[in-house]
């Protein structure tokens, strides 16, 4: 009876670290080869006009949401916050907050891996940005780039990701600076996001 519950709690160990968000598949499929679900300004919970999102990032996560995206001000207290265009508008806490949040969702689940888009849009010092990920200690799950851009072809697999303990890739739309925090990514150095303002069809710029 010893030797089949061995046998058992073995080949459950296996399998389970063959899956990668979910799906033994995606293993040996590159990190630049996998489409996300994501959650547009996921911080932002509520049922205001400013609110994106109905239910708590926590939730999202146990969703299958594995994109995250939010955006972040300086509030009048001179805190990094997540603030919906103003803190006077939405203010959804700190940023170390949000980031703990996602700190303890990876914690519990060791085999996903998970994006992150932060929205600088007052072009706050990238180290603002350091000391909430560190404080959350965060940044210690994050991907840091050989190469800067990381050419489609070298990303990782998600499974070695996972087995790198790197599972967290972060983005930055204004202000990353990877000589300065190697973690934080230059959003627009990897892929583009369609301009609110577009009225012709064939879409040229």
């Amino acid at each position: 009876m010893l030797l089949v519950s061995l046998y058992y709690f073995t080949l459950s160990t296996v399998y389970a670290q063959q899956l990668c968000n979910g799906h033994a598949e995606l293993c040996s499929r590159k990190y630049s080869n996998i489409t996300f679900i994501g959650a547009h300004d996921s911080a932002f919970v509520g049922d205001s006009p400013a609110d994106n999102q109905g239910i708590s990032v926590t939730a999202q996560l146990d969703s299958g949401i594995r994109f995250l995206q939010s955006q972040a001000h300086i509030n009048s207290f001179e805190t990094l916050c997540l603030c919906h265009t103003s803190c006077f508008l939405n203010d959804a806490g700190p940023l170390t907050s949000f980031l703990t949040t996602i700190k303890t969702w990876m914690d519990k689940n060791p085999n996903e891996v998970v994006t992150l888009l932060l929205a600088n849009g007052d072009r706050t010092d990238i180290m603002r940005y350091d000391e909430a990920f560190k404080s959350s200690a965060l940044d210690k799950y994050a991907l840091v780039s050989s190469t800067q851009p990381l050419p489609f072809s070298s990303w990782p697999t998600l499974a070695q990701l996972i087995e790198r303990k790197t599972r967290l890739v972060v983005f930055m739309d204004y202000g990353a600076d990877v000589a300065k925090v190697p973690y934080i990514g230059d959003e627009f150095a990897y892929f583009f996001e369609t301009p609110f303002n577009t009225l012709d069809p064939t879409f040229n710029q």
